[in-house]
């Protein structure tokens, strides 16, 4: 059984975007709540363009621009509620 090629670069987007994430601010805690968010912009991206609220260019079944506007919107999020946490 072999995996479909929109889940291979979804996975491959996730992983690119987590470690670009982690190069750019080093300090973000850790990698596994990167990954996560990076994990669930894929999911949001992919819903909201199939929602068809966004009408952005596809690479095969993947909606690449859309994802990784999710994923920065997701990892701003995560990157303020870690501020207050260490914070407080």
């Amino acid at each position: 059984m072999r995996p479909s090629p929109g889940l291979i670069l979804a996975v491959l987007l996730v992983l690119v975007t987590a470690q670009v994430v982690r190069l750019v601010v080093p300090g973000r805690g850790p990698y596994l709540w990167t990954f996560l968010l990076s994990a669930a912009g894929v999911v949001a991206g992919e819903v909201i363009a199939a929602g068809g609220h966004l009408n952005v260019p596809s690479l095969g079944v993947l909606h690449p621009l859309a994802d990784v506007v999710a994923i920065a919107v997701l990892q701003a999020a995560g990157a303020v509620i870690a501020g207050r946490r260490s914070h407080a």
